[in-house]
């Protein structure tokens, strides 16, 4: 791998269920420690608390078994390959002397990804993109994807029937310290229309800076956004585990929202940062979103997204209500 330490990559896309609560969401990830060996996990996680209920598996691969290329953009970690129009791979924990490997544990996808129309989604400004500080970057490669294929894990198998979803890439040379995330690729009464949303503090040296909120909104045919921390003083918002309020005002628009999730909806996960320091994750890819949306382009409306936002909350903090599945 050209990168080099500290660093961290994630490639990943998720999908929901048209009709009813059940997504798939599926990760390749490169982690380069200042301390120790690097490595490279694919993570599987099925939200289907009303089925065979909520799955993660992390299989832990040395880093020599991944390939990350970027003109193609293709990641390759041992037999799983995720690019922007196909995933597929193949998860088999037999013994292994990785720790953290999921043996007698099994996964295998071969999924179909078409792409929208819709151009990539930026929640940064190019000069943040290009500069040291945020040390965590993130795009949307295709906001309104479509996924058609299927999933085994263990012994679940989830058929992906004309899903939506998206195809996304985060990278940096620090995780966020502190971030609440919310991501909807459709709503139930705007099917076209998304959102991409975060509130985060950063820090600098060993102080956090106060919360920040940016944000990307499509909506009939029109976009706005706050992208700056400039920009973000016009926004505000407010987390707790598993319920989130924001608004913000730019010019002739406005937008206020929640987005929630119950306890059972939510999948717990351990991430290990480039300083070899342990985060939780705490993410619903079955989360409701609702919003109210005024601007000079459109009408006044409410939007829902029932149970079909991802939702995902980074905190040091354990919460007994949801287990850490992987």
């Amino acid at each position: 791998m050209s990168a080099q330490a500290p660093y961290y990559e994630s490639r990943y896309i998720r999908a929901n269920h048209p009709d009813r609560p059940q997504a798939l969401w599926l990760r390749e990830t490169l982690l380069m420690p200042t301390a120790g060996d690097p490595v490279a996990d694919v993570w599987v996680m099925v939200f289907d608390p009303g089925g065979s209920g909520n799955r993660a598996l992390k299989e832990p691969y040395a880093i020599d078994a991944a390939s990350y290329e970027y003109d193609d953009w293709t990641a390759r970690i041992g037999a799983a390959t995720l690019d922007d129009r196909s995933a597929q791979g193949v998860v088999t924990g037999g013994p292994s002397l990785i720790a953290g490997s999921a043996g007698g544990r099994s996964a295998r996808w071969d999924l179909r990804i078409t792409p929208g129309l819709d151009a990539p989604v930026k929640l940064l400004t190019e000069r943040a993109y290009r500069a040291r500080i945020p040390t965590a970057k993130t795009t949307v490669r295709h906001p309104l994807a479509r996924f058609n294929g299927a999933l085994e894990l263990d012994d679940a198998r989830v058929v992906v029937d004309d899903w939506t979803g998206s195809v996304n890439h985060n990278w940096g040379t620090k995780h966020t310290p502190a971030y609440a995330f919310g991501q909807v690729c459709g709503f139930d009464n705007a099917p076209d229309s998304t959102l991409e949303i975060v509130t985060a503090r950063a820090a600098i040296g060993r102080f956090l800076t106060p919360a920040a909120t940016l944000f990307v909104f499509r909506h009939e045919g029109e976009e706005f956004a706050v992208r700056s921390i400039l920009s973000s003083l016009q926004t505000h918002a407010r987390y707790r585990p598993f319920a989130w309020t924001f608004g913000g005002r730019i010019g002739d628009h406005m937008i206020e929202g929640e987005i929630v999730a119950e306890p059972e909806d939510v999948i717990g996960l351990t991430y290990t940062d480039t300083d070899g320091g342990q985060k939780y994750c705490y993410n619903s890819a079955i989360a409701t979103c609702r919003i109210q949306v005024a601007g000079r382009a459109f009408s006044r409306a409410e939007l829902v997204a029932s149970q079909r936002a991802m939702f995902e909350i980074l905190t040091d903090t354990r919460h007994d209500a949801v287990p850490l599945l992987a």
